[in-house]
């Protein structure tokens, strides 16, 4: 229902202000709403364009005085904008893709722990069959990926603990001779845990700036996998053996580990999701939206159980098209030394934003 104070139009200009930055606020506030939308843009509109927003006459008179404020918080508001916009670029919007930043302790998408075994293997078995009828998208010789990150950081001593939430934006280019490098940027970092004297958390500058490294050996790269998935499960198979590794949790962590990534092709995608196929313990869950609100459909895997202090659900959530949008881990409750409220709790997620070829190490398109 429209407020008596929203219909005469005495809008706060602190709600304009909201109006102006919301787009451009990694950390998402509470969304406008259409009355408020329309309002803000009205506003713009009248301070850019129409003279008559401004007053004429000489003298003093409240209407004056509010429109001169008005104007003032609204010219504040948009130079802000421009500069928010502007550091925004390095993190948040450098393409037209968009991520925005989740909360300390996102809700979980998903906290299912069992589910139809069946189904999962007709999902990822028509995912995969999507995935190899797809290209990749871009043209060059570069491999570019950017993703959103959440995780928790632990730091312990002693008794002690302290819990650091982190969301960040991690661009990645991997160029024709293997070497790769990473542009990352934190985006929002919180403490999480209980107050406890903890130790002082990991040193924020470890997550953030630009990395090279060297070719990765052949089975560490993600982009050259084998796609096909016989051959990714016997060299994993043979892996978890030679290491005394549970053969399905060491499968199951190498599939999820290496989509995460986004820096595989659509026909090794497909390969990865016909290795998860195979997993006994995989479920299903149908259709969902990730963090960004993109329609997907979600599988679900137990990857370590309540002999390891929690236990805990990875889930992968892929388009239309079979692309992998997002994987997400969840603890259920998560383990007693990070101090956090007793309920499932997002341990970590990849959001994948872009993956696609490029031309040159920098670009994004």
């Amino acid at each position: 229902m429209m407020s008596d104070r929203v219909a005469r139009g005495d809008v706060d200009d602190l709600v304009v202000v909201r109006a102006l930055l919301s787009a451009s606020n990694p950390v998402a506030d509470d969304p406008l709403d259409a009355i408020e939308q329309r309002r803000g843009e009205h506003l713009l509109a009248l301070l850019l364009a129409d003279s008559s927003a401004r007053p004429h006459r000489p003298g003093w008179s409240a209407d004056r005085g509010t429109a001169l404020r008005r104007r003032h918080v609204l010219t504040a508001a948009a130079t802000i904008l421009l500069i928010a916009s502007a550091l925004l670029g390095l993190t948040t919007v450098r393409t037209h893709d968009r991520a925005t930043a989740t909360p300390l302790l996102p809700e979980p998408l998903l906290t299912a722990t069992t589910g139809d075994h069946d189904r999962a293997v007709v999902a990822l078995s028509d995912a995969a069959r999507r995935q190899r009828g797809s290209a990749q998208a871009g043209t060059g010789p570069v491999l570019y990926a950017r993703s959103q990150s959440y995780g928790l950081d632990v730091a312990i001593a002693g008794h002690k603990s302290t819990t650091t939430a982190r969301t960040t934006i991690t661009d990645e280019w991997r160029a024709s001779d293997g070497t790769v490098r990473t542009d990352q940027y934190n985006q929002q970092v919180d403490r999480a845990g209980a107050d406890i004297g903890g130790p002082t958390p990991i040193d924020e500058d470890r997550f953030e700036g630009r990395s090279e490294r060297p070719p990765a050996p052949p089975e560490s790269d993600p982009a050259l996998i084998p796609t096909d998935p016989a051959q990714i499960l016997a060299r994993v198979k043979d892996y978890a053996i030679a290491a005394g590794y549970p053969v399905d949790l060491t499968v199951a962590a190498d599939v999820f580990s290496t989509l995460r990534t986004g820096l595989t092709s659509p026909a090794q995608n497909a390969a990865l999701y016909e290795v998860l196929a195979q997993i006994p313990g995989v479920f299903d869950l149908g259709p969902t939206r990730d963090h960004a609100g993109r329609p997907g459909h979600a599988v679900g895997l137990v990857v370590s159980d309540k002999s390891s202090l929690s236990l805990a659900v990875e889930y992968v959530i892929f388009s239309d098209i079979g692309a992998p949008l997002t994987i997400e881990q969840v603890a259920a409750p998560p383990p007693p030394g990070l101090h956090l409220p007793d309920v499932p709790t997002v341990e970590t997620y990849t959001e994948l934003i872009t993956t696609r070829r490029v031309p040159t190490v920098g670009a994004t398109t």
